[in-house]
């Protein structure tokens, strides 16, 4: 029996039509009405799938960087202001990109995601490399907390301290462990995938029902014609 997307109101790919909008529009130079637009549609996407205190964060983080450029930076002279300048530039560059990688990796189960692209009946050789790394992420940060944890009760706490004091050993101790523990992921991964049976020709069903709705639709259209404004003005 079908069931719709437990994880939230909104289709899959209509967060995914978020997610592509702004990797494309980031890099095309934007002005602070773009640039705004585009950081709108992300948080509001992000209070309709129910994350409001990481919308909120984002919104007054960006709101802070562009009060900051408008009317800190033009007080300022030399290094001072280079620096400013080039924090309220980079952070600003990054939010959109956090906040839609964190709506189509955190918001939405893998299973919702192979079914919304099974429909757009897309091959497996691009169903499975999306539903592993959409997967792979938060399975990474699970482990680099874990690892972070076992650290800080050996007294080597990923900080600032220890990060100066001993920075190679730092390097070391947290890099190690992480990488080979995300090697073990990687196989655990696959071995899954094959054993679900995602390397066969046919085609394959889901319990989860996924469909568009006027308000995923909408989403899809404010996506585009912001893509296009950014990309054409």
């Amino acid at each position: 029996m079908a069931r719709s997307n437990p994880t939230g109101m909104l289709d899959p790919r209509s967060k995914l039509a978020v997610f592509v909008a702004v990797c494309f529009s980031v890099f095309s130079g934007l002005s602070y009405i773009q640039e705004i637009s585009l950081l709108a549609l992300c948080v509001v996407t992000l209070l309709l799938c129910r994350k409001w205190k990481r919308a909120f964060y984002i919104s007054v983080l960006f709101l802070a960087m562009l009060l900051s450029d408008l009317y800190v930076v033009p007080h300022l002279t030399g290094v001072s202001r280079n620096i400013t300048t080039s924090i309220c530039h980079v952070l600003r560059f990054i939010l959109p990109l956090f906040a839609s990688f964190y709506l189509v990796t955190r918001t939405t189960k893998i299973g919702a995601y192979i079914s919304a692209l099974t429909k757009m009946h897309m091959p497996s050789e691009i169903v499975i490399p999306l539903a592993v790394m959409f997967r792979f992420v938060p399975t990474i940060q699970e482990e680099w907390q874990m690892v972070n944890q076992a650290l800080r009760l050996r007294g080597l706490a990923w900080n600032w301290h220890n990060v100066f004091t001993r920075p190679i050993h730092m390097l070391e101790y947290m890099m190690v462990p992480f990488l080979m523990q995300s090697s073990v992921v990687v196989d655990e991964m696959s071995a899954a995938v094959m054993a679900r049976g995602f390397d066969r020709d046919t085609r394959r069903s889901s319990y989860i029902e996924v469909k568009l709705s006027f308000l995923d639709w909408c989403i899809v259209v404010v996506s585009a014609g912001i893509l296009a404004w950014n990309l054409i003005v």
